[in-house]
């Protein structure tokens, strides 16, 4: 087994699968061959590891909320509001009830961004890693953030399981009481490198501190599905996770451009070819950009600038973050896509 110079988060992942080799080596067989990347759980509970359920890791919202509350998706008022993470309870507190946990990175990577001011974002303080080597080259992001490991800046290179920080309960605009500290965890992809742009036609009252690491631009997948997968070696990188998918929507995205999510993530999108003049995006869940390809034939002048050329309802049955409407017989993006597409497309 593996120990990582005393993280024990990816000792306890790899308890878990040696103790599940039979299982494992038939589903090896079936899937193709084990993962090619190291995914580490991002504090030191070996709850989910071992096959423990939500109570064991997960923060709920108030004593008298479910414990999927803290989980991925449409978990929060009655189902109503978007949860675009997963938050993680601490193993240990100090005498104030402060937590001690330290966080780990989920994988190797390249620390993009740090916010060290916790009044900046509802975030609090975060740190945003980008894991370049996979394929797609993911985000994942860490945030309610105590304090930040000083050798921690934008640049700076970490394994898998290396500690980055300390869990604790920083936030602005909110105030996460003491006895609720968490991590807020997130993996997934960034829409575009050119958030500023979008950020400057929109009448926001505060000043974009972020860059291209606002929550804005970032779309999450859930981190549990990641790794349920991952732990039963369905997927060799993290694009037969994200091809593993169900397509929610495909949309028609009349444009010359190419947007930067294409060149970013090439494993997601087909090679532009010539007179194309728009793009055919589908949609995963609550949004999530699964692929691009370019329109094989010219989209003509009278057409829309954005068109659904295909949506199954049944995938959108949750009543949060819904990506298609229909008026009448009509089908239209939502406010939530429309911004996705503004931001991958510079619309």
């Amino acid at each position: 087994m593996l120990k990582v110079k005393g993280d024990y988060s990816l000792f306890f992942m790899n308890a878990f699968l040696s103790s599940l080799v039979p299982f494992l080596t038939f589903l090896s067989i079936v899937s193709g061959s084990n993962p090619q990347f190291k995914l580490s759980w991002p504090t030191p509970n070996p709850a989910y590891a071992k096959g423990h359920g939500y109570s064991a890791f997960i923060q709920k919202t108030g004593p008298d909320k479910p414990f999927n509350s803290g989980a991925f998706g449409c978990v929060r008022n009655n189902g109503y509001k978007f949860h675009e993470g997963l938050d993680l309870y601490p193993l240990k507190r100090d005498s104030k009830g402060r937590a001690e946990d330290s966080v780990f990175s989920a994988m190797e990577g390249t620390v993009c961004y740090v916010n060290t001011n916790a009044a900046h974002s509802a975030y609090g303080k975060y740190i945003v890693l980008e894991h370049s080597s996979l394929k797609p080259a993911l985000y994942s992001l860490y945030a309610h953030l105590n304090t930040i490991s000083q050798n921690i800046k934008i640049g700076t290179e970490v394994g898998a399981a290396q500690a980055i920080g300390k869990m604790g309960n920083t936030s602005s605009g909110y105030r996460i009481p003491l006895e609720r500290s968490h991590l807020h965890f997130e993996i997934g992809l960034r829409l575009t490198s050119q958030f500023q742009t979008w950020y400057k036609k929109k009448s926001f009252k505060t000043e974009n501190r972020h860059g291209n690491y606002s929550g804005f631009n970032l779309v999450g997948f859930d981190p549990l599905q990641f790794y349920g997968q991952y732990r039963q070696k369905l997927v060799r990188t993290p694009l037969d996770y994200i091809q593993s998918l169900p397509v929610t929507a495909i949309v028609r995205v009349k444009t010359n451009k190419t947007p930067d999510f294409a060149s970013r993530y090439p494993s997601l999108s087909s090679p532009k070819v010539n007179n194309s003049n728009g793009w055919d995006v589908s949609i995963g869940p609550y949004g999530l950009p699964v692929k691009l390809s370019p329109v094989s034939q010219p989209i003509p002048n009278n057409e829309k600038n954005i068109q659904i050329l295909k949506f199954d309802s049944s995938l959108q049955k949750n009543p949060c973050r819904k990506i298609i409407t229909q008026k009448g017989t009509q089908l239209f993006p939502t406010e939530q896509l429309q911004t996705y597409l503004e931001l991958m497309f510079a619309l």
